[in-house]
């Protein structure tokens, strides 16, 4: 079934490596895959390119851990571009709170969700994720040096950065941070919680000094964006060389044609402001069936976005009412305009036939490859082999043009047989190398993390 888009513009821890082989899996022609962990849960949400200057010199991984309390850490991960670990660090909240505002204060522990990592050449990283703690959620950040040691603020000596955790509060969700050219700043991006109960768009804009090892910190703006009675969260974000902003999430905005928003689903968003925030231009974007008589809803949902040689590149999963779930692909140009876009309803691996299966899809993650073609990284949620075995939720790759149309033989699986396998994300290396981050399901409640090394192409 052909789908398109419309839209509407508007104004020191040790992670142990093991290299575990599927003979059911298909692996690299030139490359590797390698698993890291314990024997706990350990899941990434996002892996970078160390730089120095233009050259790469190795891997940045940050996602959480299970801690022996039973919640989950923020960890870290460093490793050379052969995936050899060389640091790692494992943090999270634990703090003396007065979490009731009653005058008693207890020790809390949080209850960590990772989001992104970015480097700050000649300094370390920042990253950003959502501290949980008795159904409150809270943005955090944390500054780490280039040997991921933890940098403390100097004023207060503590290494996270997080809104007020009172039970009172609305919650707020981190999701993406990012260096602004001026090199000194960081933008960090996510959803608030308002009193209304819906949740508009978070950006807030942070001066930070590093001297002698530690951290001063000077807000510049604290911004929220949306219209009362829609959902709205920002997801990735990024600056363009005239120094707007460019804020890209979810909405549950109708699009032109109506078939979503409301109770009945969530958009794609694209937000410009200016360098102070404000909006300058913003579109919404929804997925639709070309037949009017078709009383489907498709509901999207982001999960990445990256800049490109064309524009933006965005992915994340279409819900159908009849509860489908395909992996979509949008391309949009540095102002928000429609290049092209399309769903993963056509897996290679679908068969036909009366018998025939139509594999869902789901997508996390994405990178644009030496060629200028973008891989999909995602899930099949229930996977069956062309033989007809099924082997539970695997991890997919997919490559598609700028068009948006899959690639012939550039389609691939991963993960073991019977778990609950999923990509997450994926760089591509100045030659061409793609290499990803993927959460595998080990049985018994273990997941761990895994680096793979693809082809130049995308396939395993």
């Amino acid at each position: 079934m052909t789908k398109y888009y419309i839209y509407i513009a508007t104004t020191l821890l040790l992670i142990l490596s093991c290299q575990i082989k599927d003979e059911n899996a298909p692996t690299p022609a030139d490359s590797f895959i390698k698993y890291y962990g314990e024997s706990i849960s350990q899941q990434a949400s996002d892996i970078e390119i160390i730089y120095d200057g233009e050259t790469p010199q190795g891997l940045i991984v940050f996602g959480t851990k299970t801690s022996t309390r039973g919640d989950n850490d923020y960890f870290v991960m460093r490793t050379d571009l052969n995936g050899t670990v060389l640091d790692s660090i494992e943090f999270g909240l634990s703090d003396s709170l007065d979490l009731d505002n009653d005058g008693i204060r207890e020790l809390v522990y949080g209850n960590e969700a990772a989001g992104q990592i970015e480097q700050i050449l000649g300094v370390g990283f920042v990253v950003i994720g959502t501290i949980g703690i008795q159904n409150k959620q809270r943005m955090s950040y944390a500054f780490l040096d280039e040997d991921l040691q933890l940098i403390p603020d100097k004023e207060t000596g503590k290494t996270l950065f997080y809104e007020s955790l009172t039970l009172n509060g609305e919650d707020i969700v981190g999701n993406d941070v990012i260096l602004l050219s001026e090199g000194n700043e960081i933008l960090l991006v996510g959803g608030q919680e308002n009193t209304n109960s819906d949740f508009d768009n978070f950006y807030q804009k942070i001066t930070f000094e590093i001297k002698e090892g530690e951290v001063e910190v000077k807000e510049v703006f604290d911004l929220n964006q949306g219209i009362a009675g829609y959902d709205d969260v920002l997801i990735r974000a990024f600056e363009k060389e005239s120094g707007n902003l460019v804020l890209i999430g979810n909405t549950s905005l109708p699009s032109s044609r109506g078939e979503n928003g409301g109770t009945n689903g969530t958009n794609i968003f694209y937000l410009e402001t200016n360098s102070n925030g404000f909006a300058v231009n913003s579109v919404v974007f929804g997925f639709a069936d070309p037949n009017p008589a078709n009383t489907t809803i498709y509901n999207e949902e982001v999960s990445d976005a990256i800049k490109t040689t064309f524009g933006y590149a965005i992915v994340g999963t279409s819900t159908t009412s009849e509860a489908q779930e395909f992996a979509f692909l949008l391309n949009i140009s540095p102002d928000g305009v429609l290049l092209s876009g399309s769903n993963h309803d056509k897996s290679a691996f679908n068969t036909e036939g009366t018998d025939g299966r139509i594999l869902q899809t789901r997508g996390n993650g994405v990178t644009q490859t030496k060629r200028n073609n973008l891989v999909i990284l995602g899930q099949y949620p229930n996977f069956v082999s062309s033989n007809g075995v099924s082997r539970g939720a695997e991890g997919m790759f997919v490559a598609l043009d700028q068009a948006t149309n899959s690639i012939a033989n550039a389609e691939s699986f991963f993960g073991l047989p019977d778990g609950n396998d999923n990509l997450i994300d994926a760089v591509t290396l100045p030659d061409g190398k793609i290499i990803a981050i993927a959460n595998v399901d080990f049985g018994g409640g273990i997941r761990l993390m895994s680096i793979i090394k693809l082809n130049d192409d995308g396939t395993l």
